[in-house]
């Protein structure tokens, strides 16, 4: 399992053609939302996407977003359907946060759905992520020691850009 870059136009297209199986629930808005992260087009100071692959096929993808050194979210992190229950969510999930703990950061978070995204949390919570805050509509963040030192400050309930 290795992590790629989400970084040419044939990238974009591999994500393209599996990103509804994985988002389901999500809008054209959020579809549009994604590929204009990738092209380059937001305002954080930290906005990449990687392809979980194994060998030459795409598995899955996840992303990372920042706007400052200490912390940063798990962003878009998902595994094709013909790939889940098999071990490969928790391998690129791994990966991406040492990727994370290597690039300095302290603390990672991630904003779910509990319901929607149900299979999702007990991954997430075996990986060391505990539930910070609770959103309407079963919405909840979770945060992550990534360091083993820092302890994530509850989260406040700032806007996050969904409704």
């Amino acid at each position: 399992m290795q992590l790629k870059k989400i970084s040419t136009p044939e990238d974009v297209e591999k994500v393209k053609s599996f990103f509804c199986d994985i988002f389901w629930e999500e809008t054209d808005y959020d579809l549009v939302h994604f590929y204009h992260s990738v092209s380059g087009a937001h305002d954080f100071e930290r906005l990449e996407y990687y392809m979980g692959c194994v060998g030459d096929e795409v598995v899955g993808i996840s992303g990372i977003y920042a706007d400052n050194k200490d912390e940063c979210w798990l962003g878009w992190f998902g595994v094709r359907p013909e790939y889940r229950r098999k071990g490969y969510a928790s391998a690129i999930l791994k990966l991406q946060l040492e990727m994370m703990k290597n690039d300095g950061y302290k603390v990672c978070r991630l904003y779910t759905d509990e319901v929607i995204n149900k299979n999702a949390v007990p991954l997430y919570e075996k990986n060391g992520f505990v539930k910070d805050f609770e959103y309407e509509n079963h919405i909840i963040t979770m945060a992550k020691s990534l360091d083993g030192i820092t302890k994530a400050a509850k989260w406040q309930g700032e806007p996050l850009g969904f409704a």
